[in-house]
Parts: C-alpha cells; sequence; structure tokens
C-alpha cells in the first residue's frame, strides 16, 4: 500500500474563507451584491433597526440603495434578536436572495442556527453583519459561524482610520469581487485579538456592576443587557434612558470627556414607521464605551457623570414641563 500523506498542508481548499478588504464595511456589501444574481434578481431583507447619520450615513442599508436592487425589513424582538415568525414569512414570500442579520454591538444574534434553516429552506444568502462584532466572531460565540458571508467594520473595532473585511465562508459567492485594500490585513494582525476581546469583556462586567447599583436603574434608566453571553465581546454597552433626556445626556458627559455615543440614535426613513417599538428605542438608547482603552479606575467617574447627567437633566426636564 502507497501512502499519500504530505509532510505539510497543501491544499489550498481546505478550511477556507477568502478575505476582501476595503475602506468599508459597506464597500464590501456593495461588492456582493453587485455580483450576486440571487440580490439582483431577488432582493435583499434586512432588520427593521437600521441606523442613519448626518455624517456617516447607513452603513448597512447605502449599499442597498447604492445596488439598486429591492428590498424589505422584519421585525426584532426587545432585546434586539430576530422575530423568526416575520422572518420566516418574508422569506416564504420568495422576494428575497439575500437575508442580513445584525449582531447589535457585539452581541450575537441567539437564533443564528434557526435563521440558517430558514435561509437554506428557502435558498436564499446569509449575510452576518458583524460590524460591532469581530472579537464575538473570533471567541466561542455561534457569530460569524452560519453565515455565508461575514462583514466587519475594523476601524469600530481596532484603532484604524477607515477599513472593512468581507469573508466569504461560501466561496462559490464569489464572482468579480476585488479588494481596495489589502494593506489592512497586516494592521489587523498586529494586535492581540485575545487580550483586546479580554479588556471589553472586563469593561463591560465592572461598568455594568457599578451601574446595576445605582438606586436609578430600573427607574431612570435600564440595561438593555445585564448579563455578558458567554463568547460575545461588546462594542459598546448600550442602556435605554427613560425619559426625553437622552440627547442631553449625551452632550453633557461628552463634554465633560466622557466618550458616549448613541448608535443608532436616528433610523433609515424607508423604514417609514413600520416598526414603532424600535423607532421609540432609537430615541432612548445611548453607549457607554467599554473598548480596550478603558482603564477600569476610570469607571467609577464615567458612572458619576452619567448619574450627575440624569439628575440633572430629568429635573431640568420636569422644570420645563
Amino acid at each position: 500500500m502507497t501512502a499519500s500523506l504530505e509532510k505539510t498542508a497543501r491544499r489550498r481548499d481546505t478550511s477556507r474563507t477568502p478575505a476582501f478588504f476595503y475602506p468599508s464595511a459597506r464597500e464590501g456589501m456593495r461588492d456582493l451584491l453587485v455580483n450576486s444574481a440571487a440580490a439582483l434578481e431577488r432582493g435583499v431583507l434586512l432588520p427593521g433597526f437600521i441606523g442613519w447619520s448626518a455624517i456617516e450615513g447607513s452603513g448597512v442599508f447605502d449599499p442597498v440603495r447604492e445596488a439598486e436592487v429591492q428590498y424589505g425589513f422584519y421585525g426584532l424582538n426587545p432585546d434586539l434578536s430576530a422575530d423568526l415568525d416575520e422572518v420566516e414569512a418574508q422569506l416564504k414570500s420568495g422576494g428575497y436572495g439575500v437575508l442580513v442579520i445584525i449582531h447589535y454591538y457585539g452581541r450575537s444574534e441567539p437564533r443564528l442556527q434557526e435563521l440558517r434553516r430558514m435561509a437554506d429552506e428557502h435558498d436564499v444568502i446569509l449575510v452576518e453583519d458583524l460590524a460591532h462584532g469581530f472579537f464575538t466572531s473570533q471567541s466561542e460565540s455561534s457569530a460569524g459561524r452560519f453565515g455565508d458571508v461575514l462583514l466587519f467594520s475594523l476601524h469600530k473595532q481596532f484603532p484604524l482610520a477607515e477599513g472593512g473585511m468581507a469573508l466569504y465562508r461560501n466561496a462559490g459567492l464569489i464572482e468579480k469581487q476585488v479588494g481596495t485594500r489589502p494593506d489592512l490585513a497586516v494592521e489587523v494582525l498586529s494586535y492581540d485579538w485575545r487580550e483586546i476581546a479580554n479588556a471589553r469583556r472586563r469593561n463591560f462586567s465592572v461598568l455594568t456592576s457599578h451601574l446595576l447599583e445605582l438606586p436609578e436603574c430600573g427607574n431612570e434608566f435600564t440595561l438593555l443587557w445585564p448579563e455578558l453571553s458567554e463568547g460575545d465581546v461588546p462594542q459598546t454597552l448600550p442602556i435605554w434612558v427613560h425619559g426625553e433626556i437622552r440627547d442631553s445626556i449625551y452632550r453633557r458627559m461628552n463634554a465633560e470627556g466622557f466618550g458616549m455615543v448613541s448608535l443608532y440614535h436616528t433610523l433609515i426613513q424607508e423604514l417609514g414607521g413600520a416598526f414603532p417599538r424600535l423607532e421609540k428605542l432609537s430615541r432612548h438608547i445611548i453607549n457607554f464605551p467599554v473598548h480596550q482603552d478603558v482603564v477600569t479606575n476610570e469607571i467609577p467617574s464615567l458612572v458619576d457623570s452619567f448619574r450627575a447627567s440624569l439628575h440633572q437633566m430629568t429635573e431640568k426636564q420636569i422644570g420645563d414641563s
């Protein structure tokens, strides 16, 4: 018997997931759509919580508009997970060739396996938007395990001025796609991913414990996710601010030097008010930084600033009413 076992790996297709780098993730999304017959002929189905800003536009929706493909939206549950009944109903129409799942704020979509089953059943491409979830996809989480294509916003996870990546778990979808920033691979590989993930998880945990101790918790604000699931690496820590004071808190805290963000503060107009609960969430959500540059001994000051802002803006709102 003659063996043919090589000394080293030779087959280039074994466990290969081709990666394309771009200045932004939206360019990767556009490259996919314009080269996908499924998208061009049948359209794209997206979640009903998609943000827009005057500076950045909409990262996931702008490419859909620019590619001039048909689109539709499905609803989400209160925890921003996909409403499976709505997804199923939309896919049954046969009007979509691409299904987009967003891992909001780095939290993995908990129903990915079922969504994968639906995608297979209705012959659609499953795209995982991991703009906030690069490190989550590199952990033991299910994120990044079921999509045909994974999209990443590298500059939202690493200290880069720009950067996006499209990873093809289904290489059969590659037609004429061309990456324009291959040099970014060197930048991404120059960081310790595990150390960054641990820092983000640690900061989330410490910050959460401080916020839960505040007497205002549950009355004047609510944590969207009080606990971090195993394997999830947060992009930020989102909370729901009660009352119409989110923007005032954002401005005051940033003026004090605390880098708060307000992601999805305005939803794209194409949603047309179809999801009022998600529209309401967009007006109340604010995000605390938990990135790898945050030092844990700075967190108490961050929380103190938030509490003072919360009191000041609540009193002002009462005085103005």
